[in-house]
């Protein structure tokens, strides 16, 4: 049976993959389907975009949210993670005379996503003592109160 810490590390570790997925599909996809001459298909793509979006969601909440309750309590996984999905929300909505805001955007979303995933990770290694039924501090809690 598998315990809570792997459950959450492979959670954390599809979160970052889906990220990573979804930013090679916004930024490489339309410059792949346009060279290689499939321009048609660039709609067919833009409407996976949601479903990219959905999927990174839902997956970050199933990472992100068990692991700040219940181990390491910083809200700074959860605070990139939205930095992040606002980003990628937010990118068809601002616009600029002088650059395209939309790769910056979207690279900017899915890094944040991704590291929010890699802090997770790494804060919730460093929290083993943390069970649910545990009284004990997390000795990474502890210096920093200190």
């Amino acid at each position: 049976m598998l315990n809570r810490s792997s459950e959450s590390s492979r959670a954390d570790r599809r979160g970052m993959l889906m990220a990573s997925i979804c930013f090679l599909h916004c930024i490489a996809g339309p410059i792949l389907l346009t060279s290689a001459g499939l321009t048609s298909l660039v709609g067919v793509s833009e409407r996976l975009e949601p479903l990219f979006l959905l999927g990174s969601a839902a997956i970050g909440v199933i990472a992100l949210v068990p692991a700040y309750r219940k181990r390491h309590r910083r809200v700074c996984c959860i605070a990139l993670f939205a930095s992040g999905i606002l980003c990628l929300l937010l990118r068809h909505r601002i616009e600029s005379r002088t650059i395209s805001i939309e790769p910056v955007a979207t690279a900017l979303g899915a890094g944040l996503m991704i590291g929010a995933h890699a802090l997770n990770l790494r804060f919730s290694k460093r929290c083993q003592c943390c069970e649910p039924n545990s009284d004990s501090v997390c000795e990474d809690r502890r210096e920093s109160s200190s």
